[in-house]
């Protein structure tokens, strides 16, 4: 690794929109994994608690990043590192989108919709950072998009969020939300290693969620037309 520089790679919109939506979307995160801690019943209740945590420690963690946007930059990632990073983005919204079955699917209209845009957008950001141009302006829209409350599933991490917002939640992009800001971060030069980690942390995640709920048959989803759901 280089000497560090003794500024931020970030552009000014992208240390704005980056800093925002961090804090919005691991308040987000952490009001979730509260949200499983106190409706969720299940055989292996220790499971429930540990993903519950596991939430609540990475929205921390991804609220502390914003605190990070603005501190000197190390050289930005090269190699295969920096298409990891690059890949992460977009795959980061495809693999959420796996939550409600195989397949880009969705609840209703508005939640297929976001998926597809958000998709959409990353693949934008991703070309774009490839080629080291500026992604503020895509950023914003992003956020906004990832932090709309949208989601009607009845899955008990909703549970709170209905009962706050009146029956719709954030909660369907805010992990890969989370995942492509800190990536766009990473790939400016700011905090690499932690983020590499924290991102690995968001891809574990969703992973298991998808795994748990499709093949495992726990039954922690509460999608419309899910394949392990009765309709």
């Amino acid at each position: 690794m280089e000497t560090a520089s003794y500024q931020s790679n970030l552009k000014p919109l992208e240390t704005r929109a980056i800093a925002v939506g961090l804090i919005l979307v691991g308040l987000a995160i952490i009001i979730t994994g509260i949200s499983y801690l106190i409706n969720m019943t299940f055989t292996y209740q220790w499971l429930v608690w540990a993903v519950g945590l596991t939430f609540i420690a990475v929205g921390s963690l991804t609220i502390e990043s914003a605190r990070r946007v603005r501190y000197p930059s190390e050289s930005e990632p090269k190699g295969r590192f920096r298409q990891i990073l690059l890949f992460s983005i977009p795959c980061a919204f495809i693999l959420s989108s796996q939550v409600c079955g195989l397949g880009i699917r969705a609840c209703n209209t508005v939640c297929h919709l976001s998926n597809l845009s958000l998709i959409a957008l990353a693949v934008i950001t991703a070309i774009r950072l490839y080629r080291r141009q500026s992604v503020g302006g895509i950023l914003i829209p992003m956020v906004v998009i990832g932090l709309i409350p949208h989601c009607v599933c009845h899955a008990p991490i909703n549970v709170l969020w209905h009962s706050i917002l009146g029956g719709v939640s954030p909660a369907c992009e805010m992990i890969p939300l989370a995942a492509s800001l800190i990536a766009v971060m990473a790939l400016r030069g700011i905090r690499i290693r932690p983020g590499s980690v924290l991102i690995a942390i968001f891809f574990g995640v969703m992973i298991f969620i998808i795994i748990g709920g499709l093949f495992l048959k726990f039954l922690w989803q509460g999608c419309v037309d899910h394949p392990i759901m009765p309709r």
